[in-house]
């Protein structure tokens, strides 16, 4: 009896225990964060996880609800076309962004992955929702290739961009499923 006592006792410790198999991890890309980036010096700090060797796209994910809606967040965030120098046609409103990315090993100091400030324009993605009136652009800040483990992110806006204020918008982190690594010359500036 007192044997059967102590077993129940130590499954109910194993998950009541927050570091246990059942504790939460943290997402695994493809993921978004929300981030304001109307508004200067909005900052957001954000863990989440690897579990793939690959190449991973940083991106701005701006929202819009139906056709109207398209028309005027495409006038901002601009067109995909580019020059043959690499600029934009149309780079829509300029978002100064300051992107860092940290590998967090346990038991060690935060092991510094990427440090790097992008004037992000122009967009590289059209996503649509199951009402095809609804999606939603993405605007590529860098792409970086990522071993698996646990890391941060912190993302900074540098000025105000009025232009964006009530557009929502997310810190995007995904990866092409068909791409394990980009080649160097198509990545950005790491």
């Amino acid at each position: 009896m007192k044997l059967k006592r102590l077993i129940v006792a130590f499954f109910m410790l194993i998950c009541w225990n927050p570091k246990t198999i059942f504790a939460k991890s943290p997402p695994v890309p493809a993921v978004q964060f929300p981030f304001d980036v109307s508004r200067s010096d909005t900052t957001l700090n954000q863990e989440f996880q690897i579990r793939d060797a690959r190449s991973y796209v940083f991106a701005i994910k701006f929202d819009y609800v139906g056709p109207v809606d398209k028309k005027r967040v495409r006038t901002m965030v601009g067109g995909g076309g580019r020059y043959p120098d690499g600029r934009y046609g149309e780079p829509g409103v300029i978002v100064p962004i300051h992107i860092t990315i940290c590998k967090l090993n346990p038991g060690q100091a935060p092991e510094s992955v990427y440090d790097g400030l992008f004037e992000t324009q122009g967009c590289y993605a059209n996503g649509f929702e199951r009402n095809q009136n609804n999606g939603h652009l993405d605007r590529e800040i860098v792409t970086i290739d990522l071993q698996p483990g646990i890391y941060r992110v912190e993302a900074n806006t540098i000025k105000d961009s009025q232009e964006f204020s009530g557009t929502p918008s997310q810190l995007l982190i995904e990866f092409h499923p068909n791409i394990k690594f980009l080649p160097k010359s198509k990545r950005g500036a790491i």
